[in-house]
Formats: structure tokens, sequence, C-alpha cells
């Protein structure tokens, strides 16, 4: 269903603008927990009890493409129309701002994409969270997110990928702040090959956090 989308917004684009904002709101709200392609069915997957407990609690559903698990918990009303952004944004309408909490395992692990917007991370709870991030100049950072760095941000344009620390069965809660918010048009998914060859140095922590070699 997400890829259905972007032809809805293009149709209805000419329309009354309150009916151009009802499609794009649908569709932020819809897309994500419509399809699970390019994900392992992480629903499937034994958790850990306090994670399990997280995700029942906040009513959360597995992320398509990337993996882990999520809620959206904020949705701005106030739309802003795409000839108001700038040229990264491809002329498409978004949200003033969007915020979800996020649960991510050992497995369920937040695979390297690609946003236009910078996304605000928090951290709640669970093990600290270590990130990869690959700039377009061919550097390379690894922040970790936890109790002592509580904030982090992963800037738009920039190849973000996370995982809970540690080689066990471990997890982590957190949430993230976007502005202009979210929509299903603004997602990449890495591929490993092309990142790896990109990024030789860190060959090891892209292939831990891909899930897409072509």
């Amino acid at each position: 269903m997400r890829f259905g989308f972007k032809s809805l917004l293009q149709a209805f684009a000419f329309t009354r603008r309150s009916r151009t904002i009802h499609v794009l709101r649908l569709a932020i709200i819809i897309s994500p927990a419509a399809s699970i392609s390019g994900f392992a069915r992480a629903d499937q997957i034994p958790l850990p009890p306090d994670a399990a407990a997280i995700i029942e609690r906040e009513k959360m559903s597995p992320i398509p493409a990337e993996g882990g698990w999520y809620v959206q918990t904020w949705l701005s009303p106030d739309i802003i129309t795409g000839s108001a952004l700038p040229a990264r944004y491809s002329g498409r309408a978004h949200p003033a701002g969007t915020a979800i909490e996020v649960v991510e395992t050992t497995r369920g692990f937040s695979a390297l994409h690609r946003l236009p917007t910078d996304e605000i991370w928090h951290f709640y709870g669970g093990t600290p969270i270590e990130f990869l991030l690959l700039f377009p100049d061919g550097s390379i950072k690894r922040p970790t997110l936890d109790s002592a760095h509580p904030t982090l941000t992963a800037p738009g344009g920039v190849w973000q990928g996370s995982r809970p620390q540690g080689d066990g069965p471990d997890w982590s809660f957190a949430g993230t702040t976007m502005a202009p918010g979210f929509i299903p048009d603004d997602f990449a998914i890495g591929n490993r090959r092309n990142l790896e060859r990109l990024y030789p140095a860190a060959r090891n922590e892209i292939n831990l956090l891909t899930r897409t070699t072509r």
C-alpha cells in the first residue's frame, strides 16, 4: 500500500487544499504499518520480555523495511506546502512535525536509511543505542544514545542505522522528532553493496545494519 500513496497525492494535488491535506495525513498515518515488505516479520521473532511489554503497552507496529517497532505519538495538524520547503523535498507537502516512539532489538535493528530532514532521537530506557552515520563527504561517525547522552541528531541527507549495544538479546526504547514531519516518500533504504563500496572502513557495521543487498 505505501507505494500507492504517491500517485494518490499527485492525483489530488490540484484539488481543494483541505482535500490534499486529508490525503497527505492518510498516507502518513496508514502507510508505515500497511506493509512489511523487506522486513523479516519482526513481530514473529521472540522478544525480550521488557521490550514485548512496551510494544504491547504502546500498541506499536513493525516498521517496514527499516526494522524495529514504532507508534506515532504526534502528527501536527499544520501542513507546509511543497513550494515553501527546500528543493530536497521535491515539491511535496509535509506536516509541520511528527514524533514517534521506537523499540529496537538486536535483530529488530534500525537498518541504514536516509531522510531529507534532521531526525532528533531521545533515549527513554533499556540498552544504549549505537549509531552509524555515513556522511556524503565520506566521513563516518559512531555516536551512542544513552542516559548520559539522551539526545542525538541524525542529520538529513546522512545514512543512519542503529542497534542496541551488545550481542545478547538486548533492547532499547527511544523516540524521534522531525520538523518538517515524516512522509513515506522521504524514506530511502540503504543498499549493502553500494554502501560498502562508498564506506569501506565501515564494512562490518554496514553488514550488521542492512537487510538488502540490491
